[in-house]
């Protein structure tokens, strides 16, 4: 079956809901918006889904941030086309000279069954959803600050130089520029997000294909992500292609890149989104063990408990929060669900399928 990618262009992080759609959706010529009510743009969205999941096409699924079993928008990058939640969707993402079309739900509500009492609670779920995200938001700038005070210890002790240089021998070893010069594509996304399960990644879905995997190892502060900005830059300036996967927590930082010209993918192999080398071109760079003197682990070792004990804590009591919103999500779709007519709300997915195979 031709290639299916699992990934995010939204993230619950340190500074609040972040969007990537703008790049993520960059390319589609067509985009589809599908306007309604909670539960039922999802709904419609899976329909489309199943319909699509055993055509030979290639695919991009994107997750929602919130609820990763559950897809925000799909992508035919061959046909330039989208589906996308109109939730997720703020109207600027759509590239210059696309065709946004909107698909209206709301026919299949029952106005008659929207009682006052139900818009009622309709509108105090909506506002405690609302304080709910906010809370959970503050709470993970919070953690971000203490996840800093970890870094510290790093930061402190990197070997600076030997990070240089070992950004300099990448990019003379493995990025080597296309025959035929080009302007480079620059591509973010997310890799993973915060859920209201905790932490979820697609690490081992997109790099699947890369001949090359590099399951980059070390501490917070040891350098990664800085290393992939300074090869992502390198890249661009060679006119090689590069994927940018942008932290699910705090996107100013980076967790792997592809460049899929070069079957390659570099990416941070730490925990929450921790894997190990399983098939031949899979290797490990242990930035630690290169640019941290040995036994700075030893030196700080109560201090690092006492940060990472209080880092854990502290995420744990935001993904608690996101479970929260979640709950009261549940709650607020039902409302809608007991006003919508399901088979209107079918035929509605049905004809959209058979529009979009013409497109």
């Amino acid at each position: 079956m031709t290639k299916r990618l699992h990934f995010f262009a939204r993230g619950n992080t340190a500074e609040g809901l972040y969007s990537l759609n703008e790049s993520v959706y960059e390319d589609a010529k067509t985009v589809y918006v599908l306007e309604g009510y909670p539960g039922g743009t999802s709904e419609a969205l899976q329909q489309v889904a199943e319909a699509w999941n055993e055509k030979e096409w290639r695919i991009h699924w994107i997750h929602q941030p919130l609820d990763s079993e559950l897809l925000e928008g799909i992508i035919l990058p061959d046909y330039q086309l989208a589906i996308v939640d109109g939730e997720a969707w703020d109207g600027k993402s759509a590239s210059q000279g696309a065709t946004v079309r909107t698909i209206d739900l709301s026919q299949a509500l029952r106005e008659d069954t929207l009682s006052a009492a139900t818009r009622e609670a309709i509108t105090a779920l909506e506002r405690e959803i609302e304080r709910t995200y906010a809370a959970a938001y503050a709470l993970f700038q919070r953690t971000l600050q203490i996840h800093d005070e970890w870094e510290v210890f790093y930061i402190e002790a990197l070997d600076r130089d030997i990070m240089n240089s070992l950004a300099a021998e990448w990019t003379n070893r493995h990025l080597t520029p296309p025959v035929k010069e080009k302007t480079a594509k620059v591509s973010h996304r997310f890799l993973g997000a915060a859920t209201w399960k905790g932490a979820v990644d697609y690490v081992l879905n997109l790099t699947d294909e890369q001949r090359t995997r590099v399951f980059v190892k070390g501490r917070p502060g040891s350098g990664k992500s800085t290393l992939f900005k300074k090869l992502a830059a390198a890249a661009a300036g060679r006119g090689i292609d590069v994927e940018v996967y942008h932290c699910g927590f705090d996107p100013n930082s980076l967790d792997m890149l592809i460049f899929p010209e070069l079957s390659l993918a570099i990416f941070d192999s730490t925990a929450p989104h921790e894997h190990f080398p399983v098939r031949e071109g899979d290797s490990i760079l242990d930035v630690y063990g290169l640019a941290i003197p040995e036994g700075t682990d030893e030196k700080h070792l109560e201090a690092l408990a006492e940060v990472s004990a209080r880092y854990k804590s502290s995420m744990q009591q935001s993904i608690a929060l996101l479970a929260d919103a979640k709950e009261l999500r549940s709650q607020l779709e039902e409302l809608y669900k007991e006003a919508a007519d399901p088979t209107v709300l079918s035929r509605i997915g049905r004809d959209l399928v058979l529009e979009l195979e013409h497109v």
